[in-house]
């Protein structure tokens, strides 16, 4: 369990408060219904028990590029996204019995990013800076937490009761990292905040698979999703550890946060263009590169670079031969960390 004093809770409560009018401004425009957020409860929850609880919920994971990449989550019961999509689509919003289809999925989706959008301004009007999205994926199943929480080996919950006229008070839960709320309430005690006992900040490897350790048995709460695939059949550059000695490729217990889905791009190059040139650009039109002919191409995952290298074509379908790649720890570090290139 992260250790977090009376003061560093007291310094989120207040920052959590002063984030609830944007937020519940943003859930209003996407519900078309007035809703009026107040904090509930802010604690220390570790990674085990995130990874321990088996039922299925909503959950949108967002990434933040700048001023510092990170991660969070918010989440609800599968009752509350039922509640969300009855009143997106007109209704009153009180049956959350019926099952929620792909098509309300979708809809839900357009709600939860809406909400995240509403945190990057929250942010931005607290502390100044300009909060960049990355990526928003929401999906409904067991609660998947991003690699850096296993990382940190535990999280800041973020307890949230939402009012909605002639609708029941409703839960929302937030989850964030112990280096953000440090960044946003302590930024000069950022290296320690949340940090173990034993000094430093962020878990290493060993410590992870310790952590994980204490988790009993296989079921382990986090939802199976097959590993994202490039064309040709090219497999995530996270190892196939199952048909290999996975003792001598990590630490026992590391497998644990394997399973969690991470988008693949090869990326052959950038180039900056002015709008005027863009809206310029018709059939025929010539982009050139930042990257010389022959030049090893970039492999990123979740927009962060992994490894390099050349293209190749496996039947009718473009791949990509690895060249230079750094070590599965540092992979994972860098993903959770948000090192970039």
């Amino acid at each position: 369990m992260p250790d977090l004093s009376a003061t560093q809770i007291g310094e989120i409560q207040t920052l959590v408060q002063s984030l609830c009018p944007t937020l519940g401004k943003a859930l209003s425009e996407q519900l078309n219904s007035e809703v009026t957020l107040d904090l509930l409860d802010v604690r220390g929850v570790s990674l085990t028990e995130l990874l321990q609880r088996p039922e299925p919920v909503l959950q949108t994971q967002f990434s933040f590029s700048a001023p510092e990449a990170t991660d969070g989550v918010f989440y609800a019961s599968e009752e509350v996204a039922r509640i969300f999509v009855d009143l997106m689509e007109g209704m009153s919003g009180g049956d959350s019995t019926q099952p929620l289809s792909d098509t309300d999925l979708d809809t839900i989706s357009a709600a939860m990013s809406g909400l995240v959008r509403g945190l990057a301004t929250g942010l931005h009007d607290s502390s100044g800076e300009q909060y960049d999205i990355e990526s928003i994926s929401t999906q409904i199943g067991t609660l998947v937490v991003p690699p850096v929480f296993a990382l940190e080996g535990s999280a800041v919950e973020v307890q949230l009761v939402a009012m909605i006229p002639d609708v029941a008070p409703v839960i929302l839960t937030a989850l964030f990292t112990l280096r953000l709320m440090a960044a946003l309430t302590s930024p000069a005690a950022v290296s320690t905040f949340g940090a173990p006992s034993g000094g430093g900040g962020s878990l290493s490897e060993d410590e992870v698979a310790a952590m994980f350790n204490q988790v009993s048995g296989d079921d382990y709460g986090v939802q199976s999703t097959p590993a994202t695939k490039m064309g040709g059949g090219m497999q995530s550059p996270v190892p196939d550890y199952s048909a290999r000695n996975s003792d001598s490729l990590h630490p026992r217990g590391l497998e644990m946060i394997l399973d969690i889905p991470l988008d693949v791009t090869v990326e052959l190059g950038r180039v900056r263009m002015l709008i005027r040139d863009v809206l310029e650009l018709s059939t025929g039109s010539v982009i050139e590169l930042d990257r010389v002919a022959g030049e090893p191409v970039d492999l990123l995952v979740n927009g962060r670079l992994v490894a390099k290298g050349e293209v190749v074509v496996i039947e009718d379908n473009f791949g990509l031969r690895i060249t230079e790649i750094v070590s599965p720890a540092e992979r994972v570090a860098g993903i959770g960390k948000g090192d970039r290139r």
